[in-house]
């Protein structure tokens, strides 16, 4: 009998066997890595409390970039620091109120920074005007 489609941004994955114990994994949308249940609950707390205003903040970033002189012009590497950077402080407030370490959430975020770079190309493309595939 096929699996139906989850709503969820996650699909869960089936339980897995590890040095004896029975540990159950979880795959995130595109993300090519399977996390934790931790991980993948940080991964939409994120996506549901905090990615729209940063990809909000991104699409205004770019507008201003291209209404300077016709040209866009922007730190690309500025841009992607301070995305990370809010990224990590993000996960270390939110690992604080839940009494968690955040040196085991590592894949966490990576999903959020992998996801992040999908919105930025797509941020980008919008921009530019290109038509997405």
């Amino acid at each position: 009998m096929a699996k139906a489609k989850s709503e969820s941004l996650c699909d869960s994955e089936t339980a897995t066997q590890q040095k004896g114990m029975l540990s159950r994994t979880e795959k995130i949308g595109e993300f090519h890595l399977r996390v934790s249940w931790t991980e993948r609950d940080l991964y939409e707390e994120f996506c549901n409390t905090e990615e729209a205003e940063i990809v909000k903040e991104m699409r205004e970033y770019f507008t201003q970039a291209k209404q300077k002189s016709g040209v866009i012009n922007f730190d690309r590497l500025g841009l992607w620091s301070n995305i990370q950077n809010r990224i990590d402080l993000w996960i270390r407030e939110v690992c604080s109120w839940k009494h968690l370490n955040p040196n085991h959430v590592p894949r966490a975020r990576e999903a959020i920074l992998h996801r992040l770079k999908d919105q930025l190309a797509k941020t980008i493309r919008e921009t530019l005007g290109v038509v997405s595939p």
